[in-house]
């Protein structure tokens, strides 16, 4: 990430969503090991929950986040079209979607992809099936998107960092020259 901060811009790392409305004081945000073990939220909890999520990333975009800042989300809200299971989502799929069209749009995304052999040797949250049928979403919908970039993570760490350094400052000066 050296490498990204060069130039004076600020780098920020986020995982999911800006902690705006749901403020988590003094705790520190820890990944569930298990994401899939609890049943989902009722129909009119996941509805609020996303609506709000969509508010708070509106707020983040337009008044959090300074424009000079390179902000990398680890995750971001679309991963719960691909995994509505992990997030406890429990409304309908339609408006999952829906709110994801009006989520504020990244520059780039990047998809951190292997095949399922690799996945699974680093992370056994779910089942082998469950792991294949996530990366071919995961694929479907990066493919959909109009900037991104496919980095094969089964490469050593050091060249998936410099893979990924890469395709960001890459992005990052072809942004700035299509806005003068």
């Amino acid at each position: 990430m050296r490498n990204l901060s060069q130039g004076g811009r600020v780098v920020k790392m986020r995982y999911l969503k800006p902690p705006i409305v749901f403020v988590r004081r003094g705790e520190q945000v820890t990944i569930n090991p298990d994401p899939q073990s609890k049943p989902p939220r009722s129909a009119l909890t996941s509805i609020i929950k996303i609506l709000v999520w969509l508010m708070e990333e509106w707020y983040a975009h337009l008044f959090w986040d300074k424009r000079e800042t390179l902000l990398i989300c680890d995750r971001y809200y679309h991963d719960l079209l691909v995994d509505p299971i992990r997030y406890r989502y429990g409304g309908p799929l339609w408006i999952a979607r829906l709110v994801g069209k009006l989520m504020p749009e990244p520059s780039l995304w990047v998809l951190l992809d292997a095949s399922p052999e690799v996945l699974r040797a680093r992370k056994q949250e779910v089942f082998p099936e469950e792991t294949a049928r996530q990366r071919c979403a995961y694929q479907a919908f990066i493919l959909d998107q109009k900037n991104y970039v496919i980095i094969d993570a089964s490469q050593s760490l050091d060249k998936v960092i410099a893979d990924v350094e890469y395709a960001i400052t890459g992005a990052a000066i072809e942004h700035k020259g299509n806005r003068g």
